[in-house]
């Protein structure tokens, strides 16, 4: 079990090496591949939450008691 452990050690230090250089080497190739995909990811988990608390989503209701083309005729 502890030489599992050394081997998994070694193995996460020289993924984090490579990934590093590949990151300090070609950002380009970098983002494309690993950093946008991580980014859009987080953002997709975390919009709801943060597009509530800023108020940009509205509970969509299911009927709607305002006329849509008259400006101040409906409940807003």
């Amino acid at each position: 079990m502890a030489d599992f452990l050394i081997w998994l050690g070694v193995g996460v230090l020289a993924v984090c090496a490579c990934l590093r250089a590949w990151r300090r080497w070609a950002p380009v190739s970098f983002w494309y591949v690993l950093g946008f995909p991580v980014k859009a990811v987080m953002v997709y988990g975390t919009w709801r939450a943060v597009a509530s608390g800023c108020g940009l989503s509205k509970r969509r209701r299911r009927w709607r008691w305002s006329v849509p083309g008259f400006p101040g005729w409906g409940a807003e």
